[in-house]
């Protein structure tokens, strides 16, 4: 297979199973474990939090904002990072327990 087309294989099975955490978190989490090759997809809201810190940082250095405008973008920041939070926790919370789950059913 050509690098080329391996990486738009990859970054399509990639995005497919992002939308699928996105919207259907349960089944995605079950179809990770069915196909775990997958597992790192899982850890994908740590790579948003990254992104986001990095892009804040790089604002922060480009633009100046001041008053209404600050309060804003600091609200955007604080809110789009808590909601990545909650959606890892909630990912790892569902991971956990279907690795227990499946554990408890081995032995």
């Amino acid at each position: 297979m050509k690098k080329h087309t391996f990486f738009i294989f990859v970054s399509y099975i990639w995005t497919k199973t992002l939308l699928s955490l996105t919207f259907h978190p349960y089944k995605a989490i079950v179809d990770t474990l069915r196909r775990p090759v997958l597992f790192p997809v899982i850890f994908s809201p740590i790579i948003g939090i990254v992104i986001l810190f990095v892009s804040a940082k790089l604002g922060g250095y480009v633009m100046d904002v001041y008053g209404l405008k600050r309060e804003m973008v600091a609200i955007f920041l604080s809110t789009t990072l808590l909601s990545i939070i909650f959606w890892q926790a909630l990912l790892l919370y569902l991971l956990g327990s279907f690795l227990i789950a499946s554990w408890r059913k081995q032995q």
